[in-house]
């Protein structure tokens, strides 16, 4: 697969030009931290043998994207993604070595769990733009409403660390301000707004924090894997109900499932079922 330079200069680069043509990840040459997701599977592992730290298994895949090793490198990340490790970084770099090796499914599937955890990074959202123009299914959008956009927009405004920060202040002068109004006989009037203000500002920051954690309104997506799936108007393989075919890399909407099928919504508005075998949700 030969990739097609995009325009404008991805951060995080020491040159010019984009990721995916030098062969460097996102992270390359820098340790990236890493969220470790409670799960048994990854304690259980700790526990079992002494291993490398997660951020040395990182940086060990990066140096074998940067000589050029693609698949020794895929199987450093997702080592570290299947023992529980996540972050924007580890997704953006294990779609680029998907890309490198011709996958372009998975590419875009883990493009697009990068753009989840880094909505705001250009060099994720210019990979992904160039992977799907890749695609068979070339799929125009319809022209959405401008309120969910907006929605988003300020949802995604503050970084997640400012929010958190911003969080942590609100409910320390709140405490305090409360605490104050308590031990006084007769506290100033101003703390009753004070009191209020912080109230406000702790309840919308805890709120953009809770919607953006655990996706609260977003929309289950997923991307196809399979070279080609058929999508037909009812959860059936009755070849008469087949509406058409949709291939790998398409990114879709998930709106309901029954057993082992999924209905799906495309970009450009068209419905149908699928095998859910035949994607995987972002």
């Amino acid at each position: 697969m030969t990739a097609r330079r995009p325009a404008g200069r991805p951060r995080r680069l020491a040159t010019a030009t984009l990721a995916l043509a030098l062969g460097t990840g996102l992270a390359a040459g820098q340790t990236a931290g890493l969220t470790d997701r409670p799960t048994a599977g990854a304690a259980a592992l700790q526990e079992a043998a002494p291993a490398p730290a997660p951020a040395d298994r990182f940086q060990a895949g990066n140096s074998l994207y940067q000589t050029g090793d693609h698949e020794g490198a895929l199987d450093a990340w997702l080592g570290l993604y299947e023992d529980g490790f996540e972050s924007g970084e580890l997704h953006y770099n294990i779609g680029n070595a998907y890309f490198r090796l011709g996958e372009l499914g998975r590419a875009i599937l883990f493009y697009e769990r990068a753009g989840v955890a880094l909505p705001r990074d250009e060099s994720v959202r210019t990979n992904l733009e160039l992977a799907r123009s890749l695609t068979a299914d070339q799929i125009t959008p319809l022209p959405g409403f401008w309120v969910p956009r907006v929605v988003r927009w300020a949802v995604q405004l503050v970084p997640r660390a400012w929010l958190i920060a911003i969080l942590a202040l609100g409910y320390l002068g709140l405490a305090s301000i409360l605490l104050y109004r308590l031990l006084s006989t007769r506290p100033p009037h101003w703390t009753r707004h004070a009191a209020v203000a912080a109230a406000a500002l702790t309840l919308v920051v805890g709120a953009n924090l809770l919607i953006r954690e655990f996706g609260i309104g977003r929309a289950e997506r997923g991307v196809v894997l399979q070279a080609e799936a058929a999508v037909q108007s009812a959860p059936s393989d009755d070849p008469s109900l087949q509406l058409f075919t949709i291939h790998e890399g398409a990114v879709v909407r998930i709106d309901r499932r029954s057993s082992d099928w999924l209905e799906i919504v495309l970009e450009d508005g068209k419905v149908g079922w699928v095998r859910a075998g035949a994607l995987e949700t972002i």
